[in-house]
């Protein structure tokens, strides 16, 4: 088992960008031994926990973090067991529970169910001796308070994917298992698809609202421009709407997370002021709603035709589920 030290965390922003810059290109459909020992041993990860050194390239990797898993994947990581959300959820996940967008690669590679979100029992790591466990820092695929508890089976990297993008969090995940490479090659890609969807797509005017529809009736999750679809939105030029601050008060899901913003019922027009609205990560529940809902179907863009849904796979961005978002989006603004 490697050896693991926590110190207070630095300049990590600085130390992903020096990551990515550093990295060759690589396919992003290797296999997980395509890198091997990429860089030098030990190394030392700026977290979000503290400092994680880590003394040789993790070969049996963990993740408590669906959200995570398909970062994992994506560069070609080692992961043996991923927790799971509910299984079977039309256009979110396999009968597994893991994410659809990312389901077939961990099939390919043979990762096991862990356990599922409702229901964490982390002692179920150390079945499988490994050597990093990875988890969320905050979401409700979040097994932070149980971390001390992890770190007697294995060192463990602690990452928040709220209020950062996509290719951050890659950018993390790929230094600390050694597959710098295969995140440059997969960064590449989907810059090589952004740019092919900023040019065929036409944007609206005006400003634009994305958000979550709580399926229980109780409001909305509204994105912020720190959130990761906020950013693909922006970086495609969507002028996204203010968050008014009236309306934030203590209702952020999480005391500090970046990416959303919890509106109740009452406060969903307040938040939502854009001329445009993305409904994200939409389900028949989340289009029933808009339309039939007087919280949201009273609402000038849905009454003017100004509404577009991206499907259930983009409620959280990885590599794979950035790609969805692009493709939903070249779709329904393709230039006329």
């Amino acid at each position: 088992m490697m050896n693991a030290h926590q110190r207070p965390a630095v300049g990590l922003r600085r130390l992903l960008a020096m990551t990515v810059a550093a990295c060759g290109a690589r396919s992003a459909d290797g296999d997980a031994s395509a890198s091997s020992d990429s860089g030098s041993w030990p190394r030392t990860i700026e977290t979000d926990d503290g400092e994680l050194v880590l003394d040789s390239q993790p070969r049996t990797i963990v993740s408590t973090s669906t959200t995570l898993t398909g970062s994992l994947l994506a560069v070609g990581a080692p992961v043996v067991a991923s927790a799971a959300t509910s299984p079977n959820v039309e256009g979110l996940s396999d009968e597994n529970g893991f994410f659809v967008q990312w389901s077939d690669a961990a099939r390919q590679q043979g990762v096991e169910k862990l356990y599922e979100n409702s229901s964490p029992d982390v002692e179920k790591a150390g079945a499988y001796a490994p050597d990093l466990i990875v988890v969320a820092k905050n979401g409700g695929d979040s097994v932070a308070d149980e971390v001390g508890k992890l770190r007697e089976i294995a060192p463990v990297l602690v990452i928040d994917y709220t209020g950062r993008s996509w290719q951050d969090v890659t950018g993390t995940i790929a230094q600390a298992t050694g597959r710098e490479q295969q995140a440059e090659q997969i960064i590449a890609d989907y810059d090589s698809r952004l740019s092919e969807t900023k040019d065929a797509i036409a944007v609206p005017e005006g400003t634009t609202s994305a958000f979550i529809v709580f399926g229980d009736g109780t409001g909305a999750a509204a994105l912020t421009k720190e959130s990761a679809q906020g950013q693909v939105l922006s970086s495609l030029e969507f002028a996204l709407a203010d968050i008014p601050d009236d309306v934030k008060g203590d209702t952020s899901m999480g005391a500090d997370r970046q990416d959303i913003v919890n509106l109740s019922p009452e406060n969903v027009r307040k938040g939502l002021t854009g001329d445009n609205w993305i409904v994200v990560s939409a389900d028949q529940a989340s289009r029933d709603a808009i339309a039939n809902d007087p919280v949201f179907s009273t609402a000038v863009p849905v009454k003017e035709g100004r509404v577009t849904y991206t499907p259930p796979s983009t409620f959280r961005l990885d590599y794979y589920s950035a790609l969805t978002l692009l493709d939903t989006l070249k779709d329904d603004y393709k230039k006329a």
